[in-house]
């Protein structure tokens, strides 16, 4: 795959995470809850891989699909950042004084109910993890910049009335789609790297 023209600058990330006019949404009937979108820096002077995870079958929801670790908002979770931290450790082991946490993209409400805040954050390699036998079936990373390679359009979805495009990420194992495939592509267009920013918020209400 091409590398960038230039190489990964999470200071200059976090920057543009914090600066921005993020769009949160409170949204009547959906739960509040976070996902720990993890940029793991595998060696020294590498750019960083996004980490993904696999949910069990068995799961009563998102059940055997590609996610980010997280979930939804415990009443003891004093932020939503803290929520992707602790479950991205009870999911797969991460400590949450590894993560140097850089900023949150805009919130992804989904036609389950959900309101994710996605987190995004860093961690420098080699990362052993530890996954919850109960919640993630496996784990995989991809080079964050071979990520534009991998995009397609697909299609359009419908959801009360609502019409929204649907992103996919054509991996060589794994079908990464949906919400999950949305704060990819809006984290890629932060970087720079792809044109659009993916799903509107406000396109599931």
């Amino acid at each position: 795959m091409t590398e960038p023209h230039s190489p990964f600058d999470a200071a200059s990330l976090a920057n543009k995470l914090r600066s921005r006019p993020r769009q949160r949404w409170e949204l009547a009937g959906f739960r509040e809850s976070a996902v720990l979108l993890p940029l793991i820096v595998p060696e020294p002077g590498h750019n960083p891989d996004l980490l993904f995870i696999v949910r069990t079958a068995s799961l009563p929801t998102h059940a055997g699909q590609v996610a980010f670790p997280g979930g939804k908002r415990e009443p003891s979770d004093h932020s939503l950042d803290h929520t992707a931290l602790r479950e991205s450790h009870e999911e797969l082991g991460i400590v949450a004084d590894h993560v140097e946490l850089l900023g949150q993209l805009d919130d992804m409400p989904t036609p389950m109910g959900f309101n994710i805040t996605p987190v995004v954050g860093l961690l420098h390699g080699p990362i052993q993890l530890s996954p919850n036998q109960g919640e993630v079936a496996a784990t995989f990373t991809v080079p964050l910049y071979d990520l534009p390679g991998l995009y397609r359009a697909a299609g359009q979805a419908e959801w009360k009335g609502h019409l929204y495009t649907m992103h996919e990420f054509s991996h060589p194992t794994h079908r990464i789609w949906g919400a999950t495939a949305a704060m990819t592509l809006q984290l890629l267009h932060l970087l720079g790297l792809v044109p659009f920013s993916g799903r509107a918020p406000a396109a599931i209400r």
